[in-house]
């Protein structure tokens, strides 16, 4: 049970207009403000400086014109602008800016910030269709910004001309008619009906934006990325997000839940080599009349969730009650890239927390069906962000491949990885805390869960099931990972179970019970 929610040829130079300062044409590597190795995903310039705007003082069309100004001028210098929204995380990622990074702000003006921005085009779109994606897509492309049709005057009084109409064109017609200067390695899936999120970061970046729900047309976008190339964004999960999530997957390519991230073209311009998790994951020595068990959350893939209210909210790293008992929590590695900032402010703000990779390591998808070199070009890349990032236990969601070692041994024949948490798809507990070995390292899978509505997953179930379970920390029986539902449990209920322990149920990070079991609980 899930709560989650044909290689064609390699881009060309983009060409850009010389309104940013840009060659017309220039190689990949300035076009998409690259970092030097080993950074897995397209990065903006280093901001220097932001016009800070409140997103709720711009209109819809207004926020996909500034939106696709920021993608530009995050590639193409050091000013920018930057969507605040301070009733969630945007506002600790922006006083981090300033306070870590020393970027500087003042309020933002729309369209005098067009002016000095240089951009001298623009796009014409309507909104509510696909040519919203055309537009931005071609943002990218041709240096010009989008423009919502209710702006076109407004745009033309301020100085602006015309480089196409896209209002009759769709994602099927920017795909087969500029494929060939796009990035392969990435694409962006948003709906049309949003008008700004993720926005910025294909402009920046130079992808394709597209959403056809689970069409044929969408199926032919995913097979034309390269192996263990990346969908940012969501699809269309009104069937399930197997749905598409599995094609994803038999093609070799990786989602990152991301269809609501705003700044990602700004976040990305920081650069950092290495971060630590700054509390300690030293494990203890095994008491033989313990039983160990972790909690540790769901859905730590999830990237909008981490920039927008997963920081804020009390349910969640909000809650005034965390820290007073260690908490295992998801976090996706791509964050080293595309928002290094926010990955160091978790780390910083940690108190009993320790930090896991979210499902199924660089990005959502299934390893069963995964094609092995597509895999094992996803691990290798995921063990370099891992090393980086301080982080060494994945979590996993499959489908049956619970006994399947050869896919496990992709994972953990790198030394970064010190073992797998397994979630069986439906349900995540379906393997009751069984653990395989490969590399000489566990795959453990959930032996319970924090759930609502669920039988055996409220929280009288979870810790009777905990107080009577096996007292052996030299046996795999002795240990219990517990995930808790990130959408239908919080903190506190967390701690009602932590509160009902009995003495000799010990809690541990994941870190530490994946390391306890692979050096005590060996076969």
């Amino acid at each position: 049970m899930s709560d989650r929610r044909r290689t064609l040829s390699r881009r060309s130079a983009l060409g850009l207009t010389a309104g940013l300062g840009l060659a017309a044409t220039v190689s990949p590597s300035l076009a998409f403000g690259a970092a030097p190795a080993p950074s897995a995903y397209p990065k903006g310039q280093r901001p220097r400086m932001l016009n800070v705007f409140a997103e709720d003082s711009l209109s819809l069309p207004e926020r996909t014109l500034a939106t696709t100004l920021q993608g530009l001028m995050a590639r193409g210098g050091s000013e920018s602008l930057y969507l605040n929204l301070p009733t969630l995380g945007y506002q600790h990622w922006l006083d981090g800016l300033v306070s870590q990074y020393g970027v500087r702000t003042r309020p933002g003006d729309l369209w005098k910030t067009v002016k000095r921005s240089g951009v001298s085009g623009y796009l014409l779109f309507r909104a509510g269709t696909p040519s919203v994606n055309v537009a931005t897509t071609l943002a990218g492309v041709t240096g010009a910004v989008a423009i919502e049709e209710s702006l076109e005057a407004l745009a033309i009084r301020n100085g602006l001309r015309k480089v196409l109409d896209v209002r009759d064109k769709d994602d099927r017609w920017v795909f087969e008619t500029y494929w060939p200067r796009l990035r392969h390695d990435v694409a962006v899936e948003q709906r049309a009906d949003i008008p700004e999120r993720l926005r910025d970061y294909v402009t920046m970046a130079g992808t394709l934006a597209f959403f056809d729900g689970n069409s044929e047309f969408r199926a032919d976008v995913v097979d034309a990325l390269d192996d263990d190339g990346t969908v940012i964004g969501w699809g269309d999960a009104s069937a399930g997000e197997d749905a598409f999530i599995g094609v994803n997957s038999a093609t070799g390519v990786k989602a990152l839940p991301a269809d609501h991230a705003r700044n990602l073209s700004v976040l990305s311009g920081i650069y950092e080599d290495r971060l630590t998790q700054h509390v300690s994951a030293q494990a203890p020595t095994p008491d033989p009349d313990a039983h160990y068990v972790t909690f540790l959350i769901t859905d730590g893939d999830n990237i909008q969730w981490a920039l927008g209210d997963f920081p804020t909210d009390p349910r969640w790293f909000g809650s005034p009650r965390r820290g007073e008992v260690d908490l295992g929590w998801g976090i996706s590695p791509s964050l080293i890239d595309l928002a290094p900032s926010v990955m160091r402010w978790f780390y910083d703000q940690s108190r009993k927390d320790r930090w896991v990779v979210g499902p199924s390591g660089g990005g959502y998808m299934y390893p069963s069906r995964y094609p092995a070199a597509a895999l094992d070009k996803h691990t290798a890349s995921l063990a370099r962000a891992m090393g980086r990032a301080d982080l060494s236990v994945v979590q996993i969601i499959d489908f049956d491949a619970f006994k399947n070692t050869r896919l496990w041994s992709s994972y953990l024949k790198r030394p970064e990885i010190d073992g797998l948490i397994y979630l069986e798809y439906s349900r995540y507990d379906g393997l009751k805390g069984k653990v395989v070995w490969s590399e000489g390292k566990p795959v453990i899978s959930a032996r319970t869960m924090l759930w609502d509505g669920l039988d055996g997953a409220d929280e009288a179930s979870v810790t009777a099931e905990l107080n009577a379970a096996t007292r052996n920390p030299y046996s795999t029986a002795g240990y219990s990972v517990v995930v808790w539902h990130a959408w239908s449990k919080s903190v506190d209920n967390v701690l009602s179970v932590v509160d009902g322990l009995a003495p000799h149920v010990k809690v541990i990070p994941p870190d530490t019970l994946v390391r306890m079991v692979g050096q005590h609980a060996k076969p």
